[in-house]
């Protein structure tokens, strides 16, 4: 896939008006691509986000991304499905699709990367895993809906969605207020993530086709949240959300 240096991708308009800046340009968005601004931009949280949404994963799966991500997450998911997995990635922005592409083509060949937008996908087929890092925080609660939902449905039976995300901290959290300001200046669709819970943006009948846990971290800021679909449709398990913990009580996830 290639593209003409002055062309202007055409992304949603959300994401034209809130990120154009950014993501219409393919340049910052190479400079924005290391790991020190992910950190920086994670609160220095991201090397514990990547290895939660690593822990997830073992060898040859077929794992589906649902956005591209700056940083080394795509190298970590990649050597930790290893080199007979099948790594299929979508984004809307066609500069990170040939970006992408033309980072990884040459070290990762199970690797596919596609123009596709992960609120209206039109992918077949199924996967053991289903990655979603730090996407549905940039994204509108309509496109949020379709998202989960679009997740849910390309897993396998006994295969598992991951959602890695913001969360909404504990009220003294230090930077409690702090993050909220800078995100209602500059990521208004983070907040929404504090108000529910990633589960109840699933319809009720894909919602009760899997068991639903969840862990956050630093004072609950960031969350994991997990979806493991039931060998059996049929079979009742409980299900499994709002996860408590003590650590919750506390800061014991700093």
């Amino acid at each position: 896939m290639t593209i003409a240096k002055n062309t202007k991708p055409k992304l949603p308009a959300y994401q034209e008006v809130i990120y154009g800046d950014i993501y219409g340009d393919k340049n910052k968005c190479a400079a924005m691509d290391n790991v020190f601004g992910c950190s920086l931009r994670t609160l220095f949280q991201y090397k514990k986000l990547v290895n939660a949404a690593v822990q997830e994963l073992k060898m040859s799966q077929s794992l589906l991304q649902l956005g591209v991500v700056f940083g080394n997450e795509i190298d970590e998911v990649a050597m930790a499905i290893g080199a007979y997995g099948q790594y299929d990635i979508v984004d809307v922005n066609p500069f990170q699709v040939e970006r992408v592409t033309e980072k990884y083509w040459r070290v990762y060949q199970g690797m596919k990367v596609f123009c596709q937008d992960a609120a209206n996908l039109k992918l077949k087929g199924q996967y053991d895993v289903v990655l979603c890092f730090m996407l549905l925080s940039e994204v509108p609660s309509a496109s949020k809906t379709k998202i989960v939902n679009n997740a849910l449905k390309m897993v396998k039976p006994g295969g598992k969605a991951v959602f890695v995300d913001w969360h909404r901290p504990l009220f003294y959290h230090p930077l409690r207020y702090v993050v909220r300001m800078y995100n209602r200046l500059y990521n208004p669709f983070v907040e929404r993530l504090w108000d529910r819970d990633i589960n109840t943006f699933a319809s009720s009948e894909l919602r009760a086709q899997f068991v639903w846990r969840k862990n956050t971290y630093f004072g609950r800021m960031f969350q994991k949240t997990i979806a493991e679909r039931k060998e059996n449709p049929l079979e009742e398990k409980p299900e499994e959300q709002n996860f408590f913990r003590p650590s919750d009580l506390g800061l014991a996830d700093f």
